[in-house]
């Protein structure tokens, strides 16, 4: 359990949320240290390997779509950088979980390795099957909030103070991404994008 001295779940949430944009600028080694030090449970490290798991099937299914034509001008600029974040969170992720004597997942060796990730996720649409932008936004967006779900709950899981900061930041930049990509939508507005003051993804 977190020491009742320190900063209470509410509290940390409220400080990871806030904070999303700086997780980008931590090195992949902040915070090992304090990591090594505690003795985590096997749910933590299961944890982090399925979220590490669903990183990287973002990262494979952002560069798939980046990669082709499918995208217009506008929506593949909005995109690109997403990728660039994905990979700052695997790195994160790793980091703690290597911390942790863990073993680091693969991600999809090849298209219908990532399309049966998606299909066991869940996740509508298939790579090398996308009839147009509105495709390619429609997965993207629906495994981005498979991921925020997997971090909501994530976070009734966890007890380590450091881990659940870290969770909390890269929840926040993935709802970012939940919200450009909702953004980049047909007919869109703001409303439409972010309809609940509160994420919880899709669990």
């Amino acid at each position: 359990m977190i020491n009742h001295r320190g900063p209470t779940r509410r509290e940390l949430l409220g400080a990871g949320a806030a904070g999303a944009a700086g997780l980008l600028a931590l090195p992949a080694a902040a915070g090992a240290d304090t990591a090594s030090t505690s003795q985590p449970s096997f749910s933590e490290t299961d944890r982090l390997q399925r979220l590490i798991r669903l990183e990287l099937l973002l990262v494979y299914c952002y560069r798939y779509v980046l990669g082709s034509s499918i995208l217009g001008p506008r929506a593949h600029e909005r995109l690109a950088p997403f990728v660039g974040h994905e990979e700052a969170h695997v790195a994160v992720l790793e980091t703690r979980l290597k911390a942790r004597g863990g073993t680091v997942p693969a991600g999809p060796d090849s298209i219908k390795t990532a399309n049966r990730y998606l299909a066991n996720r869940g996740v509508g649409g298939r790579l090398g099957q996308l009839k147009g932008e509105r495709d390619a936004l429609y997965l993207l967006l629906t495994l981005e909030q498979v991921t925020i779900g997997a971090y909501f709950v994530a976070l009734t899981k966890l007890n380590d103070s450091e881990l659940i900061t870290v969770v909390c930041q890269i929840m926040g930049n993935e709802a970012q991404h939940d919200s450009v990509i909702g953004l980049s939508l047909p007919k869109a507005t703001p409303g439409t994008a972010v309809p609940y003051g509160l994420v919880q993804g899709l669990q």
